[in-house]
């Protein structure tokens, strides 16, 4: 099963108001210039990926909470 197959089935099982939110969300999405949120999702599984193949670094939930209280 394809990743589209996986996201359909699970797109199926959600209660009808949440799948009429989600598809307006979609929608909105793809008519703006930026990124839509299937790219989005594409492109974090990528970079779940090459984490996982050791090309780029990951960080720890730690490391995640000291980068937003630095921001702050």
């Amino acid at each position: 099963m394809n990743t589209a197959q996986i996201i359909y089935e699970q797109y199926k099982v959600l209660p009808k108001r949440v799948r009429e939110e989600l598809k307006a969300l979609i929608v909105n999405e793809e008519s703006d210039n930026s990124l839509t949120i299937m790219e989005e999702i594409e492109m974090g599984l990528r970079e779940v990926k090459a984490i996982r193949e050791g090309k780029i670094s990951g960080i720890t939930f730690e490391d995640l909470k000291k980068e937003i209280e630095s921001g702050k």
